[in-house]
């Protein structure tokens, strides 16, 4: 099927010939008529690169915000260490550190805000930042809240892990090979679909430069 029999397809839109004056005016009103979210010419697949940067960025604000939540609420329990010297003197020191249920318990509760960000917006705040927005992958709509609900599952499921066990050690082994398995199924995936995007039925993309539409 080509671009130009795709919204013929759906059966509720005539052809929009780009080289016309109100080809602007035409595309909105084909968009509007079939219900799209966005302009299905506006957007092309997202690349990896960006995609993991997204990612990264938001998890860093999630750690953030963690990290400060915690200690408002008295999250982070201090630890006494004593130094003897040799001259006889007595060092003391303290060092904090977040217990892991409050650490997992706060990324999940977080996290999860993702979920209404994709049904709602389209984007988390990172990926909107650079550009991205996670939509339906057979049409240019937000995701439904069942689909939206698996794609963070797939992605912060971890944290429940986390959550579940009180360990550290378990749940970060896990989530490195998770991530590491969801980094290769991407690379490797149609139009850059990683296992939670095929799973939950998504399609990231970002404004379309050269290349043909995210949905061609």
């Amino acid at each position: 099927m080509t671009q130009q029999d795709a919204p013929n397809a759906a059966g509720a839109a005539p052809d929009v010939e780009a080289g016309t004056p109100n080809a602007a005016e035409d595309a909105a009103t084909v968009r509007d008529a079939l219900g799209y979210a966005v302009d299905p010419e506006a957007y092309q697949v997202a690349s990896t690169g960006r995609r993991v940067a997204a990612w990264l960025l938001d998890l860093v604000l999630l750690l953030v915000l963690v990290s400060v939540v915690a200690a408002v609420l008295g999250g982070w329990q201090p630890v006494t260490r004593t130094v003897t010297n040799d001259d006889g003197t007595i060092w003391t020191g303290y060092t904090y550190y977040l217990d892991p249920l409050w650490s997992y318990s706060l990324l999940a509760f977080f996290s999860v805000w993702a979920i209404p960000l994709w049904k709602m917006r389209g984007a988390t705040p990172a990926q909107r930042l650079l550009g991205l927005r996670v939509l339906d992958e057979t049409e240019p709509n937000l995701l439904s809240w069942p689909r939206a609900a698996v794609r963070w599952f797939l992605l912060y499921g971890w944290t429940l892990v986390g959550l579940a066990s009180g360990l550290t050690v378990i749940p970060s082994l896990a989530f490195l090979l998770w991530m590491i398995g969801l980094l290769i199924s991407e690379m490797n995936g149609y139009r850059n679909q990683g296992l939670h995007d095929r799973r939950a039925g998504s399609l990231v993309v970002s404004p379309r430069k050269t290349l043909r539409s995210a949905w061609a």
